[in-house]
């Protein structure tokens, strides 16, 4: 399969695994009205998360992973409060909230990668492990975003969108709010 189709089935299951990384996605799209929002704000995450990737597992970008974890689960926290305070209406600035926790979520993706890099960089082909790695997160954010949106329109056709998203948005934040006094005493 080669490296490529290795590190692709490697960033995929590394985001449908990565239940952090999904309720942050989650609470980013619980929210979009419209399918220009929704580009924006799933465009301006991946483009940050990639550049981040690309650059820590590089090595040029180095973060230690409990600032990375911390401030991923800390993301959670903010868009779960976002959501409940601004409830479901559109954000038009949403895509810049995407785009800087992305880049912290792509530093949380490279710890993963930099360790099961080192045998690609010995054999000087790091460039198609780092690709299928960083598509294969790309075609798992997609599958979520396409499971989500069937539900988010249904939610829609039935009235009950604009009382979900408050409820939803609360139990991200709390789930947030778990992982970041867990991350910071070592426990998660």
């Amino acid at each position: 399969m080669g490296d490529f189709g290795a590190f692709f089935n490697i960033g995929l299951h590394h985001i449908l695994e990565g239940y952090d990384h999904l309720l942050f996605l989650l609470g980013l799209i619980l929210v979009a009205r419209s399918w220009r929002s929704l580009l924006m704000v799933v465009s301006a995450f991946t483009v940050a998360h990639s550049t981040t990737l690309v650059l820590s597992a590089l090595e040029v970008l180095s973060i230690p992973p409990i600032i990375t974890e911390t401030l991923i689960a800390a993301s959670i926290v903010y868009v779960g409060i976002e959501n409940t305070v601004r409830g479901s209406g559109e954000n038009s600035h949403r895509w810049i909230v995407a785009g800087l926790f992305g880049l912290i979520h792509g530093a949380g993706f490279s710890g993963h990668l930099v360790g099961l890099l080192k045998g690609a960089v010995e054999q000087g082909s790091i460039w198609p492990a780092l690709i299928g790695f960083n598509i294969g997160i790309e075609v798992g954010q997609i599958i979520v975003v396409l499971a989500a949106l069937p539900l988010l329109w249904l939610a829609d056709k039935q009235g009950v969108r604009e009382k979900l998203v408050p409820e939803i948005s609360r139990m991200i934040a709390a789930v947030g709010g778990v992982l970041v006094v867990a991350r910071i005493w070592g426990i998660g």
